[in-house]
């Protein structure tokens, strides 16, 4: 099994910033993100744990403590602190290990070695790279339940020792050189024939191909590959299909979309009951970046994401570039549920830390879609079809979300969409939104409660909010509530200090944010927020900036979560219609309402 090293990224004031894959799968609770680091220690823990983080200077530091995980057990970790640069900003880094993980790790550790061999069939694998700034030329052998490294040395050093030991034939030492040179020009596509001894220590004479690819990394040229033996090609596998499986796409440095793609279904060609998830990642706001500033900004988010997405992935899957900013993963073995929502919200998480200060009024995020097989489908394109749906109902929702194909609430409209012949991939949200808005307009003036209640309750329901309350009056104190009510939100005095009404839009009528990082620290706004655990929320004023007379507030709570713009606009629509009804109406309103509380 594979320990899983939970990686979290903190604050200064020790809010979990972001962590890696294995961090969302050990503690991901559905419907609830955490958001403090004392969340998910043991209560008789906490105040050691925070000593800890603040005394802890030496990183081979660590203390033993009690995590909760997702199903609500707690288990024993290793802890250790250091401190990380991260965007140019200094962050605290902790590092968790579970024990009981590693115990089990090590358990099963000589019958994982004893499997390798026979599973991966890679005791004859070797792989060459030849680096073009150093002349370094190296071979990596599979022997013995390890790697090697079979050849480390310049290139021309290495051409004159296989010479000198008769490791090619004299007849063949012209072809050898011009392998050689080959080599060194490092073109774009590489595959090469030779006949040599020099795998076997001069034993026997065998042909090798070497087939491989140029890949560029920050203006270093590498060309790397395969070494296999040519009856191994011949009979299995056709070169250029070799060729093409090692291209990489030179701006993100992941795989290309032919490769990827090819990869994804070969794996679904081999597979028989491993669960593997076909995942569509694309960037929110991605042409904006474009448009405002310029092309090489938007290769270097590019650049970057190639980078993120690698990073999480690992050697659990692989990752190409579909098409512009869009992006293909093949995750493996995606053993459950949890799983494949740790992964993916590790990628929310990782794209949006990583440009939060990139750009001033531009977030760049990014929404996901995920199929998985053999649940999802069985063929390539049904996978591909359901996952790109998804990713558009996470379009759709807001942006910045994730959106995994499940039947029970996804399938008719799936079906439906494959019906649909116009190219359209989902229905377009915001004008049901403004039907729906035109519709409580309409009815506001002959039935203004029931009319009130219907659209808050929409809104609720489609918006995935948590609450949607209305202060009023002199105290502000809250006259209507749909959703969660809870104690905390009671009065809104807030709203009638100077700090809110600083952050008032342009036209002073509402407020939004997104994530806490939209209201820097130090404010009472964002304390009060914090207070409440709102994780995401528009606040629209009654009355004007300068005589604030209530508040309608639409929240997300514990969850931050990217607007949709059709979402604010509806809510500064209703909230713009309310404070236009007559104030007997509203405080006939207010009245019916506490009854109802």
């Amino acid at each position: 099994m594979i320990i899983g090293n939970k990686i979290i990224h903190l604050n200064s004031d020790f809010e979990i910033i972001d962590g890696n894959r294995d961090y969302y799968i050990y503690f991901e609770r559905i419907g609830h993100r955490f958001s403090r680091i004392n969340e998910i220690v043991h209560p008789s823990q906490k105040y050691e744990f925070l000593e800890f983080l603040r005394t802890s200077k030496n990183p081979n530091d660590y203390i033993l403590l009690e995590f909760r995980r997702f199903d609500d057990t707690y288990h024993t970790n290793i802890v250790q602190i250091r401190d990380e640069n991260l965007n140019g900003e200094t962050v605290k880094t902790v590092l968790l290990t579970d024990i009981s993980e590693m115990i089990l790790a090590a358990e099963d550790l000589n019958n994982s070695l004893s499997r390798l061999n026979t599973v991966l069939s890679l005791t004859n694998e070797m792989f060459f790279e030849y680096n073009s700034k150093t002349k370094i030329f190296k071979i990596i052998r599979f022997f013995d339940n390890k790697f090697e490294l079979f050849v480390s040395e310049e290139l021309n050093s290495w051409k004159e020792s296989i010479i000198s030991s008769k490791y090619v034939s004299q007849d063949k030492i012209d072809e050898f050189c011009a392998f050689i040179r080959s080599i060194q020009e490092c073109p774009n596509k590489f595959y090469k024939t030779i006949v040599c001894s020099f795998r076997n220590g001069g034993n026997f004479m065998e042909k090798l191909d070497f087939i491989g690819t140029k890949i560029t990394i920050k203006d270093e040229s590498f060309l790397s590959g395969r070494v296999v033996q040519s009856t191994d090609v011949q009979g299995s596998l056709d070169s250029n299909s070799l060729i093409e499986e090692l291209q990489i796409d030179q701006l993100t440095g992941v795989y290309n979309k032919k490769t990827i793609v090819s990869k994804l279904q070969k794996r679904i060609r081999e597979s028989s009951d491993e669960r593997i998830a076909v995942v569509i990642v694309d960037l929110d706001h991605f042409k904006e970046v474009n448009d405002a500033n310029g092309h090489l900004a938007g290769d270097k988010i590019l650049e970057q994401t190639g980078a993120i997405l690698r990073n999480i992935v690992g050697n659990r899957g692989h990752v190409g570039r579909y098409g512009g900013d869009e992006f293909l993963i093949v995750l493996n073995n995606v053993v459950d549920e949890i799983v494949l929502r740790g992964t993916l919200q590790t990628i929310l998480e990782n794209v949006r830390n990583a440009f939060s200060n990139s750009f001033d009024d531009i977030k760049v995020t990014a929404s996901v879609g995920a199929s998985v097989f053999p649940d999802d489908g069985k063929t390539y394109d049904e996978l591909f079809k359901k996952a790109d749906f998804c990713l558009y109902r996470a379009k759709d929702k807001g942006r910045n979300r994730y959106v995994f194909f499940r039947n029970d609430l996804h399938l008719s409209l799936y079906e439906d969409s494959i019906k649909n012949t116009t190219g359209v991939k989902y229905q377009g949200r915001e004008i049901l939104e403004l039907k729906y808005m035109a519709e409580f307009m309409k009815n506001v003036s002959t039935a203004p409660y029931k009319a009130i209640r219907d659209i808050l309750e929409h809104m609720k329901e489609t918006y995935i909010l948590d609450d949607i309350s209305i202060y009023y009056g002199e105290d502000m104190k809250r006259v209507y509530t749909v959703g969660e009510s809870r104690e905390c939100q009671s009065q809104a005095m807030y709203a009638r200090s100077d700090d809110f009404k600083s952050l008032l839009s342009a036209n002073g009528r509402f407020i939004r944010m997104d994530f806490h990082e939209d209201i820097k620290r130090p404010s009472s706004i964002r304390d009060e927020f914090e207070k409440r655990n709102i994780g995401s929320t528009i606040q629209c004023i009654l009355g004007s900036p300068e005589e604030i007379t209530g508040l309608i507030t639409f929240d997300k709570i514990g969850v931050s979560a990217q607007w949709a713009e059709y979402e604010v606009n509806c809510a500064v629509m209703f909230a713009s219609c309310f404070n236009l009804l007559p104030e007997a109406t509203k405080v006939d309103f207010a009245l019916y309402s506490r009854l109802k509380l």
